[in-house]
């Protein structure tokens, strides 16, 4: 229950794409992302388990040059869990694109606390938990997809209404690490995000996870 709750307050990344790439007639454009994965094979040299990619299908309003058109955005997410240390990691592809010389997707340019503040504030209220202040704790450079990539890690504190079996403190809190990269390959953003609990030694195996990680179909 504990690394479920962590997942779901970090990873409701099915709400985090805000646009795709513009283009079309009727006012109404649509991109679609490819999809971002672990391999198997590293999953299970890792103990992670966890599922193909879903997709899942973003509509907002965007404005252009003063006009309001619609944006349709096809994004993916993939989550892992390793069940045993109480870890997860999240795996979302977002589609990318500009207009105008602009990018209309906020994860690009942004640092890795701005698009974790981002994920926070999407599901810091999933399954009645929230989130508390991140404190940056470090911060690492690896090859993911072809490029050298900052994980950045954090510190925080989750708290739950309703704890169920995880190790809480004595506030209700569980101390935790997320290491979060964020990632430009194929004209989409990937989001990379880690976490377990601070007490556990787990921030090397996720970095190998996503230096293992896979783009496109």
């Amino acid at each position: 229950m504990y690394r479920r709750r962590l997942l779901g307050a970090l990873a409701a990344a099915g709400t985090l794409a805000t646009a795709g790439c513009l283009g079309g007639d009727d006012g109404t454009f649509e991109f679609d992302a490819e999809p971002a994965r672990v391999p198997d094979a590293a999953l299970s040299e890792a103990g992670y388990e966890g599922e193909e990619p879903r997709a899942f299908e973003i509509e907002q309003t965007f404005e252009v040059a003063g006009i309001e058109r619609e944006v349709s955005a096809a994004s993916w997410v993939a989550s892992y869990e390793n069940p045993e240390r109480a870890a997860s990691l999240l795996v979302a592809s977002t589609p990318n694109a500009t207009v105008a010389g602009q990018s209309v997707n906020p994860l690009v340019g942004a640092d890795d606390a701005e698009v974790l503040r981002r994920l926070l504030e999407r599901g810091g209220g999933v399954d009645g938990g929230s989130v508390g202040d991140l404190e940056e704790v470090g911060a690492e450079t690896r090859p993911v997809l072809g490029g050298e990539t900052t994980v950045t890690t954090f510190a925080t504190e989750i708290r739950f209404e309703n704890a169920g079996d995880a190790p809480i403190d004595a506030e209700g809190s569980v101390p935790a690490l997320v290491h979060v990269a964020t990632v430009e390959h194929g004209g989409d953003v990937l989001v990379l995000v880690g976490v377990h609990p601070r007490a556990v030694e787990e921030g090397e195996t996720q970095g190998a996870l996503m230096e293992a990680v896979e783009h496109g179909e």
